[in-house]
């Protein structure tokens, strides 16, 4: 039972960890910058800063489980600057923070001099709204909900019973009469329960979507296993937390369902987190440099969040790993490897997935492995749905500032992550090395919508993705596909990996 308690101890404390961060911000701060109690400021990338009143009444974020419309009022501040690593931030005004992408093109402000203007939203780095004092204070009435992405919310359940599948048959409880609920994993939909009486008890939640009606006004649905912990009101201090199940007897989970937990993997040394979601996998017929291969474009579900390496594996990671490398450029070991086959690099996964379970360094549920062609384009693209992940650019003026590519590119590799990530911080997505996939190819995508599986077999190739320092820009796209024979071994072909449950 000691093993439960440290792991219930280690999520309600990461919770309260990341709540007291938010929290850390003294009063009349947001984002660290000093809030003024009669005029809302813009403050620009290039420094400067404008001062009056913005006139958009909502925003619109969309973060990884649903967009969520905001008002401007119940707002503290808004992150853009932190884009390239975690996404877009906005901060309320109880100190609730969602991250994700903006889908407002434009800031409107008057300014105190009475002119009214408008901001394009790629210019701003930070907005922060004035101080309202004690105009909103006893908002928050809900309960504290931590989700897996690391966004904090309060609010109330609106179901208001939950049923569980326990080892003792079916039980339901009334929503007044849980204290908290803790999500222990995302492959089991195992949760652990507090009553207001005492104890926990483990069980699997029937409800696949959770609705919460947010303190600040919108009903959001999050997939159950997108959340971590849902905390009452006096939600544990820190130094009783440990003492949550004390009372309660009974088997504690699996090793490995703790070990997966969102607790025990929340970094891993050059990975990133990549959460659920949806996007349209493909391309519209007007793109320039489209293929017809690219089509028809297709809803792609992302059922469950994955690690993805930050960059290309490299010469040195493959030779740590296998003992040899292949590469056609050698001299580098940061640089990408090459010359491996689709075969040499599903070894390399099972062979670091072998090695690092002996380590103990990963659990048994856990498993490298190549992106399926979907996963793969979804992080790519990183929320965006244009030719490249910063944008359209038919010239391909700025590609250079992301890409190794024909004209940048010198005939060679280059050493990962030395140009622009995009905006979940992914290094070399478009470029350097083409990158495998784990799908079959298919010459045509399925259209409709689907959930995320590799594709179905048309033949033996093999998908790669991404362009290399060989090809042309378009080639780099985001929804650009290349096939190749899996035993073909090319100075312009890489891949990177993927941390998922078996």
């Amino acid at each position: 039972m000691k093993y439960l308690h440290i792991m219930i101890s280690s999520l309600v404390l990461g919770a309260l960890s990341a709540w007291a961060d938010l929290a850390a911000s003294p009063p009349g701060e947001s984002f660290g910058l000093q809030t003024a109690p009669d005029a809302d400021q813009l403050v620009l990338l290039d420094g400067s800063r404008l001062t009056g009143t913005i006139l958009n009444k909502t925003f619109v974020l969309r973060t990884f489980y649903a967009p969520l419309k905001l008002e401007s009022g119940m707002l503290a501040g808004i992150d853009l600057e932190t884009g390239a690593q975690k996404g877009e931030v906005i901060s309320t005004v109880n100190s609730n923070r969602f991250s994700g992408f903006l889908e407002d093109p434009v800031f409107f402000i008057q300014l105190t001099t009475g002119e009214q203007t408008q901001i394009r939203r790629e210019k701003i780095g930070k907005v922060v709204f004035r101080n309202r004092g004690e105009a909103l204070a006893g908002m928050h009435k809900g309960r504290y909900i931590h989700l897996g992405n690391g966004d904090l919310c309060s609010g109330e359940l609106v179901a208001d019973s939950l049923t569980f599948e326990t080892p003792d048959g079916q039980k339901s409880f009334n929503k007044r009469n849980i204290k908290s609920l803790i999500f222990t994993t995302n492959t089991s939909h195992l949760a652990i329960l507090v009553p207001l009486t005492g104890g926990t008890v483990q069980g699997k939640l029937e409800m696949e979507d959770i609705s919460i009606k947010l303190d600040v006004g919108p009903v959001i649905v999050v997939y159950r296993d997108n959340i971590q912990t849902i905390g009452d009101e006096s939600f544990p201090a820190a130094s009783n937390a440990i003492d949550i199940a004390a009372s309660h007897e009974g088997t504690a989970p699996a090793p490995t369902t703790v070990i997966a937990s969102q607790a025990g993997f929340t970094n891993i040394e050059g990975m990133v987190w990549i959460p659920a979601g949806e996007f349209t996998m493909g391309s519209p017929i007007d793109e320039a440099g489209r293929d017809g291969d690219e089509g028809p474009e297709t809803r792609m579900v992302i059922q469950n969040g994955f690690w993805m390496g930050k960059c290309e594996v490299t010469q040195g990671e493959f030779q740590a790993v296998m003992g040899r490398h292949p590469s056609n450029a050698r001299g580098d070991p940061n640089c990408p490897v090459e010359k491996v086959s689709w075969y040499d690099a599903v070894q390399y996964c099972a062979q670091r997935t072998q090695q690092e379970k002996q380590s103990a360094k990963l659990p048994d549920a856990y498993a490298y492995r190549l992106p399926t062609e979907a996963e793969w384009e979804y992080a790519c693209r990183a929320g965006s749905t244009t030719r490249f992940y910063y944008g359209d650019d038919k010239g391909e003026f700025r590609l250079g500032e992301y890409a190794w590519f024909v004209r940048n590119g010198n005939s060679m590799t280059h050493p990962v992550g030395s140009l622009k990530p995009n905006a979940w911080g992914l290094h070399d997505m478009h470029g350097n090395v083409w990158e495998w996939c784990l799908d079959r190819w298919q010459s045509i995508l399925p259209g409709g919508s689907v959930t995320n599986l590799p594709l179905a077999a048309e033949g033996s190739l093999r998908v790669a993705r991404g362009g290399s320092w060989l090809y042309e820009g378009k080639a780099c796209r985001s929804a650009n596909r290349d096939d190749y024979s899996p035993s073909n071994r090319c100075s312009d072909v890489g891949f990177r990996v993927v941390l998922a449950p078996l």
